[in-house]
């Protein structure tokens, strides 16, 4: 038996990892120009992605009520020599809004994108009984859409759930075609996008104070819904809970920040040992390209020209999958690098008591040359490390660094 995924371009696509980690041992990943290519390539079952979710309809002999109602196939079997057509998505949205406890009774929901996943998710608000539904669009196609330049007549929206690709890896610098600060009221920001780990329009709603969820998990379940089709059998929700962790680990990063001296390359290098991932420190990159000490790069060119530097060696990470990242103690001072960084990794923010920083050290450090610079230092960006970190590890003389601990926080931070 032969499982593939169908689209266009697929190389942001987790399908192969999550299916083969199911029941499908040996699942494809086929890109097509037209969907009619697919017909006579004898595969039993398979899912379609971006663009032909409404293309293969014309071509199946049969199809679910939901495909009936939403115009929008993503999965097909091939049974008795008929194709049948399925709309998983409408389960792996609804499993995503009943996973996060959402509750749509009466909501304004704002649906960016008028594509046909937009229509399974607004088939599902109107079921749910959304108070209203408005799609924000480039080209209209219904009464109930608007021109996404409009967004700011809508700031007593309560969810905006997007469902186009814009963000999705390679395209991952794509600004966010929201700006959450015409949504004061916001509760949800729903990305189906699931790669990177968070775009630009979650990075957005988060900095507004904005819940933010990401598509992995309805991707998840849509393909467990995908499988039960092919296999006529049930698949626990705990192997999908599984399925989850293995996909945080091989391509969800571990940023650590945090004032110099803190340990920040000493406790990556042990992490990455420890779970088997890649490990990069920022600092060793930037001397590495400028063939200078980070002294000397002080010295002989400045703060200013250190930064610029700094700022292109995250440019040539930040899009690197399931490593760990030491980073510089003043990263956090430009907001292009957190928002970067953000998009595959989670912060960790190595809050390290003064009291046990090795002060020893204070020559190699171009901007601290005494224990009153460190203080300083730290008064002066500790609310911003707090600010942009998703978790803050205390190591202080009663909590001393555990690397099992540390990774217990990690782990608690996944689970919800």
């Amino acid at each position: 038996m032969k499982f593939a995924l169908i689209g266009k371009t697929l190389e942001h696509s987790y399908s192969k990892f999550i299916h083969e980690n199911l029941l499908v041992k040996n699942y494809q990943l086929i890109e097509v120009d037209s969907i009619e290519e697919v017909l006579n390539m004898g595969l039993s079952g398979y899912n379609i992605t971006h663009p032909f979710k409404s293309d293969i309809i014309d071509y199946l002999d049969d199809y679910d009520h939901i495909v009936k109602e939403t115009k929008s196939v993503n999965t097909v079997i091939k049974k008795n020599n008929r194709l049948c057509g399925y709309n998983t998505d409408y389960y792996g949205f609804e499993s995503l809004i009943n996973y996060h406890h959402i509750d749509l009774k009466n909501k304004k929901v704002i649906i960016i994108g008028n594509g046909s996943t937009s229509r399974t998710i607004e088939y599902y608000l109107n079921k749910n009984n959304a108070k209203s539904i408005i799609k924000l669009v480039r080209n209209i196609k219904a009464d109930n859409e608007d021109y996404i330049k409009n967004q700011n007549q809508y700031m007593d929206t309560d969810i905006v759930i997007n469902t186009t690709p814009v963000g999705m890896y390679p395209n991952n610098k794509d600004k966010s075609l929201v700006n959450f600060r015409h949504f004061p009221n916001c509760q949800y920001a729903i990305d189906l996008v699931y790669n990177p780990h968070r775009t630009n329009f979650l990075i957005d709603a988060e900095r507004h104070g904005i819940k933010t969820i990401n598509g992995l998990y309805m991707l998840l379940m849509q393909a467990k819904k995908s499988e039960e089709i092919w296999f006529d059998m049930t698949i626990k929700k705990d192997i999908i809970h599984e399925v989850y962790k293995k996909i945080i680990h091989q391509y969800v990063n571990i940023v650590l920040i945090g004032l110099p001296l803190s340990g920040k390359s000493y406790y990556g290098k042990m992490l990455s040992e420890d779970i088997g991932k890649e490990w990069i420190d920022t600092d060793l990159k930037i001397e590495d390209y400028a063939k200078i000490s980070i002294a000397q790069i002080f010295k002989l060119s400045g703060e200013k020209k250190f930064r610029e530097i700094e700022q292109y060696v995250i440019e040539s990470i930040y899009d690197k999958q399931g490593i760990v990242i030491s980073c510089g103690g003043g990263v956090i001072l430009n907001h292009k690098n957190t928002n970067l960084l953000k998009q595959n990794g989670i912060m960790v923010y190595i809050n390290k008591s003064i009291n046990i920083i090795n002060h020893d050290n204070f020559t190699s450090r171009p901007l601290i040359d005494s224990m009153e610079d460190l203080i300083k230092l730290k008064e002066k960006r500790m609310e911003t490390y707090s600010n942009v970190a998703d978790i803050e590890y205390m190591i202080d003389e009663e909590h001393p660094f555990s690397l099992e601990k540390f990774k217990e926080s990690i782990h608690e931070y996944f689970s919800y």
